[in-house]
């Protein structure tokens, strides 16, 4: 079987005009972005798609915002027109709150006041100390850790602050602390450069910011997750509610765990993620990580349509799946010796069924959605009238569907 995770973005990912498509399209994406305006007093629709406010929306605290609601709303797209469920979720730094609130752990206006917030705290943090962070890539993360290590006991405090993939991290600490392990780095063959925020972000140098942002998280009331949730900080799940205070401030002062999380998707069978926000940096990410998880995105409708290719059932194929139904009640194996209910429950709702399909096939007329909802209810209660094991009836629909669908309304039927 298909397991999905749910990935969220963070600072980084915004750019103008992202999400218009889905705003001028979508009634819950738009209902979205127009709910967050209220509760931040904002608005969000000339920060996200008017090119003269580029320079604004790239302000950490306009970004947070932007990138959270976007992701949320996208999230919502996705759950109305698709709707497969997630086995897991996770964000990157800032796209973790994405991932608690869509998994049901924060409230939508919570989030935003949270992150707002957050955006205040590291901000004030941040312009007190000379910090800043830089990328690394094309070095393995175990040269970069102990050029770091080198550097702090030389007295300089630099941290690596994610560990995205096999040879790509970032690193955060005082400038001057940074700036040296940048040339040593560089000297190793890694190449090296600095990142638009400023602050030495998932650094113990936030440990300030960290404590006020626990005292923050204290002053709201969180649920138990509908999906399980990787934290950042451990590449661990999310032990319900209580973990959240812990993991949302730990999480400033802790290096991104993600390539430890991806790792830990990939063993626990996962086969799909999708990036629900704007960009694609997770997706270029986990190709970088894994060749057992295939990426996809969210960030267009371009993105949706081909999610809809890869799990709704299209209608020019209604009628042979139908015929799919017919043929595996036909083969499967009765087990009911019972010739009465075997009449009664196979027999005439099968006959109804091969009459219908004769007619649709000879008058070149194709099902409706509906008909083919039947169709698969039909065979359910055949097969339970063979009484075939749950585990053998879930293979023979998964002959028939594979990890498809034929509507987001029918998602589990």
């Amino acid at each position: 079987m298909e397991k999905i995770v749910f990935m969220f973005p963070g600072v980084g990912s915004q750019y103008v005009g992202m999400g218009k498509g889905f705003y001028d399209n979508f009634k819950v994406f738009k209902e979205t972005v127009d709910e967050a305006g209220d509760v931040l007093r904002l608005d969000l629709t000339k920060l996200c798609f008017q090119d003269a406010n580029k320079e604004e929306l790239s302000r950490l605290e306009n970004a947070q915002l932007t990138v959270l609601t976007l992701s949320v709303g996208i999230f919502r797209v996705y759950m109305k027109e698709i709707g497969i469920k997630p086995d897991c979720c996770m964000g990157h730094s800032l796209g973790e709150y994405s991932a608690l609130c869509c998994s049901g752990v924060i409230r939508f206006a919570d989030a935003l006041e949270l992150v707002r917030q957050r955006g205040s705290i590291i901000g004030e943090v941040s312009s007190s100390l000379e910090g800043t962070m830089m990328w690394v890539v094309n070095l393995d993360r175990g040269k970069v850790e102990a050029i770091c290590n080198d550097v702090c006991e030389a007295g300089k405090e630099v941290y690596i602050s994610a560990y995205d993939a096999p040879t790509q991290t970032s690193m955060s600490g005082h400038t001057d602390a940074v700036m040296t392990a940048a040339k040593q780095m560089e000297n190793a063959g890694a190449i090296v450069y600095p990142l638009k925020m400023s602050g030495p972000f998932h650094s113990p140098l936030m440990e300030e910011a960290s404590q006020r942002m626990r005292s923050t998280l204290r002053q709201y009331t969180y649920e138990d997750p509908l999906y399980p949730v990787l934290a950042n900080r451990n590449a661990q799940l999310y032990q319900g509610k209580e973990s959240v205070i812990d993991n949302l401030s730990l999480q400033l002062i802790s290096p991104i765990r993600w390539k430890d999380s991806l790792d830990y998707l990939a063993a626990q069978g996962v086969t799909t993620a999708i990036e629900m926000g704007p960009k694609d940096v997770l997706k270029f990410l986990v190709k970088k990580n894994s060749d057992e998880i295939q990426p996809f995105t969210m960030d267009n409708e371009a993105d949706l349509n081909k999610l809809k290719e890869k799990y709704l059932v299209r209608e020019d194929e209604y009628l042979g799946l139908i015929g799919k139904c017919l043929g595996v009640a036909v083969s499967t194996k009765n087990r009911n010796h019972d010739n009465d209910v075997y009449e009664r429950e196979v027999v005439k709702p099968y006959m109804r069924v091969a009459a219908l399909y004769e007619q649709w096939e000879t008058g070149g007329k194709s099902p409706t959605v509906n008909q083919v909802e039947d169709a698969l209810k039909t065979l359910r209660s055949i097969l339970l009238a063979k009484k075939v094991p749950e585990q053998e009836q879930q293979l023979r629909f998964n002959k028939i569907l594979g990890s498809r669908i034929i509507r987001p309304e029918a998602v589990g039927s």
